[in-house]
């Protein structure tokens, strides 16, 4: 009788680190340049070990063809805590057999044609947060960013100027997501301040959804009033108001770091590059030439252009968590079911195949022939069936917001005595931006931004 031999399939090659600690501090900054330098010498395959933890991290083309798989993994398996917490069934049916009805109804509303027939306002709310901006303000990037951008959403999606202040959100956001997705002990929840926050937060919100509900004009201009156009879900039955109640909380969950911080990597890559704002600004005088209108963000292509460049040099995250449905082989290494798995998104970021001095900011590597399947190897926002369903209106309004910025207002940058540097708050942000207002630009001559001799082509943390 013949005997079949079975070859044992190795598993992920373990990073060498610091014994217990290993390589928390490249975690807490920008996680990007440690990432493609362990994968040039292990593989696309490899596991971390830190602290308690251990991840497998998977890189390359085939790593995102698993996140674009259906069924291959799944987001987590805390996503109870999220039901909890906002006591509604919704968030974990991203997850669930009908995410695609729910994904649908996202990306029919949140799209450019929102944009598109909102402009006038956006930009007027746009001014109205820098109204208070004279010669001589010093303002701190994110924290300017992530206040606008959380408003303009909110405006947009829930019908209602943002009703928190920025510091609650953060503290809501940030506990909640460490708590679902990290793996900060469920003690967190306990926090008093994030109770109180949490509380009031959802107060407002079940009350806001009511409203929408007996208003037909605000179901009508809102992103719960469009779930209220889908059947539900047969999980959920109906769409009770404890379960939208998750919807208006997608306004801020999704964009205050993510949107805010590539907006205000954005802003900084502008100001230290004279030529690329010479050319941003010039590209928006000519487009305003001949519009009747605001410009529209989508015609600005070089400005998003500079806005793709940013996301791939700072993304606002390298990375996403996943888990392993089933065992399966992964670069010649044995991935089991179950397995806490790191999909690096931004495999391709910093790769010289696809981008020649790949840590130089090069806008116009996105412009002109070939410019569009370059573009695919950028993924700042998650890829496949759990991408970003605001991704296309988030890239809208980080451009439309930095172009408010530095076509009304001239800026120079001032960083903080330890310079502009990429922290992980969980998202990848810039620590230490801070610019002052040199003055307004409407019928004055540009002032150059001389670039802070502190500050590299990359945040100082990263050069």
């Amino acid at each position: 009788m013949e005997t079949v031999q079975t070859v044992a399939v190795p598993r992920p090659p373990v990073v060498a680190s610091t014994p217990i600690v290993g390589p928390v501090r490249p975690f807490l900054g920008d996680v990007l340049p440690f990432l493609a330098a362990t994968r040039a010498r292990y593989g696309d395959a490899f596991r971390l070990r830190m602290f308690h933890l251990e991840l497998t991290c998977l890189c390359g083309p085939d790593a995102i063809a698993l996140l674009q798989r259906d069924g291959g993994l799944r987001t987590s398996t805390s996503m109870h805590v999220l039901n909890e917490e906002m006591d509604s069934r919704l968030p974990s049916m991203i997850d669930g057999p009908n995410r695609q009805t729910i994904r649908k109804a996202h990306h029919q509303f949140m799209n450019h044609s929102l944009e598109s027939t909102r402009r006038d306002e956006i930009q007027a709310w746009l001014d109205d947060h820098t109204r208070r901006w004279a010669p001589g303000t010093r303002i701190d990037v994110l924290s300017e960013a992530q206040t606008q951008t959380v408003d303009i959403l909110s405006r947009l999606l829930n019908g209602e100027p943002f009703p928190f202040n920025r510091r609650e959100l953060a503290l809501v956001v940030h506990t909640m997501i460490w708590a679902t997705f990290g793996h900060a002990p469920r003690l967190v929840l306990r926090n008093p301040a994030y109770r109180s926050a949490q509380r009031r937060m959802r107060a407002h919100l079940l009350d806001l959804v009511a409203a929408i509900r007996q208003d037909p004009g605000r179901v009508a201009s809102t992103l719960v009033g469009h779930y209220l156009d889908f059947p539900p879900p047969p999980e959920l039955g109906e769409w009770t108001d404890r379960d939208l109640v998750s919807v208006p909380y997608g306004a801020y969950l999704a964009g205050f770091d993510t949107v805010a911080s590539a907006a205000s990597f954005l802003l900084y890559r502008l100001l230290t590059n004279p030529g690329a704002l010479a050319r941003v600004r010039e590209e928006h005088g000519a487009l305003s030439d001949d519009s009747s209108g605001p410009v529209d963000p989508a015609a600005q292509k070089y400005l998003r252009a500079a806005f793709l460049e940013t996301v791939r040099l700072n993304p606002p995250g390298s990375a996403v968590l996943r888990y392993a449905n089933d065992d399966f082989e992964f670069a010649g290494c044995s991935i089991r079911k179950d397995e806490e798995l790191l999909v690096v998104i931004a495999s391709d970021h910093l790769d010289e195949r696809y981008f020649p001095d790949p840590t130089t900011f090069e806008p116009t590597r996105f412009l002109g022939e070939g410019a569009a399947e370059l573009k695919r190897h950028v993924l700042p926002f998650g890829s496949g069936i759990h991408r970003c369903t605001g991704a296309a209106l988030g890239e809208l309004i980080a451009v439309e917001m930095v172009s408010n910025w530095v076509n009304r207002f001239d800026l120079r940058v001032e960083p903080g005595w330890r310079g502009v540097r990429a922290t992980a708050r969980p998202y990848t942000q810039p620590s230490g931006l801070r610019v002052r207002v040199v003055g307004r630009r409407i019928g004055n001559p540009p002032l150059w931004n001389e670039v802070p001799s502190r500050v590299g082509n990359r945040p100082a943390s990263v050069d």
